[in-house]
C-alpha cells in the first residue's frame, strides 16, 4: 500500500532521524496466545466500540452545541473504507490491551482542507523522537504488511495506559503479567497430564502361559476388540484359565481450581475486570464500576488525542472538542431507568422518544420534544400560581378564582428539542 508514501510526499518534508535517537522502544512480546487476556480484550473493546463520537462546541453566550458536519460524519459512521466507528474503536481498545499502546493515522485531502480517513494499525518496533527543528516524528512497522514508515507524530492518534517510565509509550504488559501467565500454564499442563493418565490403563490381562511379546500384544488387542468396545453391549466378558484380568480403578483427578483462580484474579486486577464483565452476569454497581475504572479513561484518552490532532488551534480556541459518550443507562434496571428517566423527562433534560429508547420501546412520531414539569412553585407564590393573580391584591374576585380553580392545572410545558417554546399541554 502507498497510502503512507502518499502521505510522506504531501508533507513535503525532509524526514532525518539523528544518529543518537530520543525516545522509546515497544516490546515486541505478545499475549495473544493467552485465552485469558483475549477475552479481557474482546469485553473492553466491545464496550469501548459502544462509544458514541460526537464534535461538540461550548461557549457561554450559546452554551453547548453539537456540530454536524463531514468530520462529525467520518468520526460517528465511518473512519476509512475497510472500518466502521465501531470496528476501529474496538480494534485501538484491543490493541491497548495486549501492548498498552493503540495507533491511529490520520489521512489528509491532497490540498489538506479537511481528513479523509483515519486509520487504525497494529505497529511494532515503534519509535518516537524529534528531528532537529524539535517536530515529534513516529517510526514503526506495520503488521500488515511488515514494512517500516515514519510520519509526523501530529498526524498519528496514540493510546496508551501504564504511562509511567518511558517517555513516549505506555509500559507493555508481557513483563509484568510474564510470571503469573506461565504459572497458569503450568497449572493447566498439569491438569492435562492428570487427565490423560486417568483415561490411559483401564486394566490389565495376566497370561499364566508364557507367550513372546508379539503374541502377548495380539491377545490384548483381540481382547480390547471383544471386549472393551461399544459393542459389547453387556459388559460381560469370558476368559479361560490361561489368563486372568486384573481392573485397576481410577480416581478422577483433582482440579486445582483454588490455584488456577488464584491465579485468573491476578490478571482480572492487572486490567480491572472480574468474572461477573467477562460472563455478563454484572448488576448495575458492577458495570458502573467497570465502566468507569476501564472504558471512562480510554474515552478520556480518545477525546484529548481526536480534539489535539483533528481540530486546529483556533478551533479548539472557539471551543470545539471532541467527545466520546456511552449510555450509562443501557446496563441499569428498570427501576433505576424510570427513576433517572423520569426526573428527567420532567426537567425537560431528555425528549420523549429518549426516555422511550431508555425503557426499550420504540420512537414515536412527534416525540422529539422536551416536556417541562410546571408542578413547581414558590411557598409565598401558591394564590399566584392557581388563579393568574395575587388574593391579596386589590379588586380580586373570588369568583373567578373559583373558577380558575375548576379548570385542570396545567402540568407540562411542551417545548422544542433545542429549547423552542410550544403549547402547553393539560393534565
Amino acid at each position: 500500500m502507498g497510502l503512507f508514501r502518499d502521505l510522506l510526499s504531501l508533507r513535503r518534508v525532509k524526514f532525518a532521524p539523528f544518529v543518537a535517537l530520543r525516545g522509546d522502544y515497544q516490546a515486541n512480546g505478545s499475549l495473544d496466545d493467552s485465552d485469558i487476556v483475549g477475552a479481557i480484550a474482546n469485553v473492553i473493546g466491545t464496550n469501548v466500540g459502544k462509544l458514541s463520537p460526537q464534535i461538540v462546541r461550548k461557549t457561554e453566550e450559546t452554551g453547548l452545541q453539537y456540530r454536524s458536519d463531514y468530520l462529525t460524519r467520518l468520526l460517528s459512521l465511518r473512519w476509512c473504507p475497510e472500518l466502521d466507528t465501531y470496528s476501529a474503536l474496538y480494534k485501538m481498545a484491543t490493541d491497548l490491551v495486549y501492548h498498552s499502546n493503540a495507533y491511529a493515522v490520520i489521512f489528509y485531502t491532497p490540498d489538506f482542507t479537511r481528513v479523509q480517513s483515519i486509520v487504525p494499525i497494529t505497529a511494532k518496533n515503534v519509535k518516537i523522537w524529534e528531528d532537529e527543528s524539535g517536530v515529534l516524528l513516529f517510526r514503526f512497522t506495520w503488521s500488515y504488511d511488515g514494512k517500516e514508515y515514519t510520519l509526523p507524530y501530529q498526524d498519528v492518534i496514540h493510546l496508551r495506559s501504564r504511562f509511567s517510565s518511558k517517555r513516549f509509550m505506555g509500559t507493555p504488559p508481557d513483563q509484568q503479567l510474564k510470571n503469573t501467565l506461565e504459572l497458569l500454564d503450568y497449572t493447566g499442563e498439569g491438569v492435562r497430564a492428570m487427565v490423560r493418565n486417568s483415561s490411559n490403563l483401564k486394566g490389565y490381562l495376566k497370561y499364566n502361559n508364557f507367550i513372546d511379546d508379539d503374541e502377548l500384544k495380539k491377545k490384548v488387542k483381540e481382547f480390547q476388540e471383544a471386549y472393551m468396545s461399544v459393542d459389547n453391549t453387556g459388559g460381560i466378558a469370558g476368559l479361560d484359565n490361561s489368563m486372568e484380568f486384573k481392573e485397576i480403578s481410577q480416581n478422577a483427578p483433582t482440579i486445582p481450581t483454588v490455584q488456577s483462580q488464584f491465579f485468573r484474579d491476578n490478571i482480572y486486577r492487572y486490567y480491572g475486570v472480574n468474572d461477573k464483565i467477562l460472563t455478563s452476569t454484572f448488576t448495575e454497581a458492577d458495570w458502573n464500576a467497570f465502566y468507569e475504572n476501564v472504558i471512562e479513561p480510554i474515552a478520556l484518552q480518545l477525546s484529548l488525542e481526536f480534539t489535539f490532532k483533528l481540530l486546529s488551534e483556533r478551533e479548539r480556541g472557539f471551543g470545539n472538542k471532541v467527545i466520546f459518550t456511552a449510555n450509562r443507562l443501557q446496563y441499569a434496571t428498570l427501576q433505576t431507568r424510570m427513576t433517572v428517566g423520569g426526573g428527567l423527562f420532567d426537567r425537560g433534560i431528555i425528549t420523549i422518544n429518549e426516555f422511550r429508547e431508555l425503557l426499550y420501546y420504540e420512537p414515536i412520531e412527534d416525540g422529539d420534544v422536551r416536556m417541562i414539569s410546571l408542578n413547581y412553585v414558590k411557598a409565598d407564590d401558591q394564590s399566584l400560581y392557581q388563579v393568574g393573580k395575587d388574593d391579596d391584591q386589590p379588586g380580586a374576585d373570588p369568583e373567578n378564582a373559583i373558577r380558575q380553580q375548576a379548570i385542570p392545572s396545567l402540568i407540562y410545558l411542551k417545548t422544542t428539542k433545542k429549547g423552542g417554546s410550544g403549547q402547553y399541554a393539560e393534565n
